[in-house]
């Protein structure tokens, strides 16, 4: 009867390790989540930020051309 009483004490445990595991690996895989996201998100603020820089150098370039020409077509306030 010891015998049984140990086993199934041995066995409640690693029940509860198995559940600490698990809920462990939960919280790791919703951390993968948020990292992944938060690296995309990253990603998509950096090509915006190359984007817009593309966008202002091509208006100052347009906006010299256009001075170096005579042609300047920015209306003044």
């Amino acid at each position: 009867m010891h015998r049984f009483r140990v086993i199934v004490q041995e066995l409640e445990r690693l029940e509860e390790a198995i559940t600490e595991s698990e809920d462990r690996w939960g919280e790791l895989a919703a951390m993968h989540c948020k990292t992944i996201q938060q690296l995309e998100m990253a990603d998509v603020i950096r090509r915006i930020q190359e984007t817009d820089e593309g966008l202002v150098d091509d208006m100052l370039r347009s906006v010299g051309e256009s001075v170096q020409c005579g042609h300047c077509t920015l209306k003044r306030g």
